[in-house]
């Protein structure tokens, strides 16, 4: 089938829009429904850079000192070598699968349903730990004017609102999305613009202080990066709009490489302005909230309980994002594994009036729910936050891997070019870096049990995809047998 293709990557994006294609309304999500614009927003809003950047300087302040804004820095470099496997992918062909047809149009159908099998877990764990981040962002707004709720509650109240919005058209929850995170930068930009103003700390508000090492070891700076890593995962979710974004093969690429950009512009600056804020290292270290803090002491009270509402926003359009994202890619999984060409599976309905899965968000609404409670014992959203958040962050690092991986066999099975070669090799030393960084030695105490279900969930996706039947309707896949033409998605046009 893939061979009538050659080497025409057009031809190649048809019969992969052909082999998922369905006139049944109840099973079909919009094509050409979503354009570049809402397409970046989900993307971007799996990043949150607003509810981000709020504590993130104080974070890496406690690891690096003052370079933090080169942590950041050097992190967007090392992603971008991770992102351009993504991109060379998704330049000829795309579908709600993302990492599936991917992965799997490289190296097999049980690497890509791992694969994919990951990265959903990623997108509902990510969205888990949104619930409870927002949740303690909202509770510490309403602390200041004097109401105190469990922060469960609140977390709750977040994740029915993405709910109902996530069972809405995608065009408005990518409106919503938009709205959250522009107007939260718009509203951290005020402060930032009012402390360079002021001249940052004794006036050194433009000094390029926290773009250098100041001494320390390599190894320390390596963990900073690592830490800001973390900040930029999701750049990749633009791929699961492949069914429904307009001119897919030039929008989702755009997409990814302007969604990394631009989160990482809001973190490298916002922590280069707060860096330069502070009298030291140490006192950013210790603050909770430092952009809370400066919207206060350099506006007042009234901007540090704005910049808090900021933080809601963008962590609500965050964990709506992720939502909208694990949809799509649990309804593809549905429609592979499941006899999906019938309307009566679960997992590929779609709501005919705004053409969203909403089978899909059923599942993974009730699963991201089910995480979040099971971490309600905890005191804290804080505590709860970060433990969900590390299972997901474990898992991206290896989905990222399996992907650039894939790029790179891909790249030397059809013409061995040698710069995509050494982008790709670049890309999986750094991964490897950051993954032997991350489980060596092996996190202590309550990391350690998250590092090992997040290894146990990975064999888990392993153990599925061989199970006979489930490796039988792979194996006959549609979809994968229009993406085996290596060559075509090697030659696809540039996205610019």
């Amino acid at each position: 089938m893939a061979g009538s293709l050659a080497e025409d990557p057009a031809s190649l994006g048809e019969q992969v829009a052909a082999s998922v294609a369905s006139v049944d309304p109840r099973r079909s999500l919009r094509p050409d429904s979503v354009h570049f614009l809402r397409t970046v927003a989900l993307s971007v809003g799996i990043q949150g850079p607003t509810a981000g950047v709020i504590v993130g300087p104080a974070v890496l302040a406690g690891i690096v000192g003052a370079a933090g804004a080169l942590s950041y820095l050097l992190a967007l470099v090392a992603m971008s070598f991770v992102a351009y496997a993504f991109i060379l992918f998704s330049r000829s062909s795309n579908s709600s699968s993302s990492v599936y047809a991917f992965n799997g149009s490289t190296l097999g159908a049980p690497y890509g349903f791992v694969s994919v099998w990951m990265l959903l877990l990623v997108y509902v764990s990510f969205a888990a730990g949104v619930y409870a981040s927002t949740a303690d962002i909202a509770g510490a707004l309403l602390a200041s004017i004097g109401f105190h709720v469990w922060w469960v509650w609140l977390a709750v109240l977040g994740w029915a609102l993405t709910m109902v919005f996530g069972y809405l058209s995608f065009g408005l929850s990518s409106l919503v999305i938009l709205a959250c995170e522009g107007l939260a930068i718009a509203l951290i930009t005020v402060v930032g613009i009012a402390v360079l103003l002021h001249g940052g700390y004794r006036h050194r508000a433009f000094s390029s202080s926290p773009f250098r090492t100041h001494g320390i070891a390599f190894g320390v700076l390596g963990l900073g990066v690592v830490n800001a890593f973390g900040g930029f995962s999701g750049f990749e979710g633009a791929a699961t709009l492949g069914e429904e974004s307009a001119r897919s093969q030039r929008t989702i690429p755009a997409a990814i490489a302007g969604s990394l950009v631009a989160s990482a512009a809001v973190y490298i600056i916002f922590t280069w302005i707060v860096d330069n804020a502070y009298a030291t290292p140490h006192a950013l270290a210790a603050d909770p909230a430092p952009l809370v803090h400066l919207a206060t002491d350099y506006i007042g009270s009234a901007m540090g309980k704005l910049v808090n509402v900021a933080g809601v926003i963008s962590a609500f359009g965050a964990q709506l994002a992720c939502i909208n994202a694990a949809n799509r890619l649990l309804f593809s999984i549905g429609r592979e594994v499941g006899d999906g060409r019938r309307a009566s599976n679960l997992l590929v309905r779609t709501s005919t009036r705004y053409g969203t899965p909403r089978g899909a968000l059923l599942v993974t609404g009730s699963v991201s729910l089910a995480a979040l409670l099971a971490f309600s014992f905890e005191r804290n959203a804080i505590r709860a936050l970060t433990f969900i958040i590390q299972y997901g962050a474990y898992l991206v690092l290896g989905v990222y891997l399996l992907t650039v991986i894939a790029a790179l066999v891909l790249v030397w099975r059809c013409d061995r070019r040698p710069i995509p070669l050494a982008i790709l090799a670049i890309g999986i030393a750094v991964l490897s870096y950051v993954l032997h960084d991350t489980f060596q030695p092996l996190p202590n105490g309550p990391f350690r049990i998250v590092a090992l279900a997040a290894l146990a969930s990975t064999m888990l996706g392993v153990a599925i995809a061989l199970i006979p039947p489930v490796h039988m309707r792979l194996r006959r896949s549609e979809l994968l047998s229009a993406t085996r033409d290596g060559k075509a998605i090697l030659n696809a046009p540039s996205a610019s």
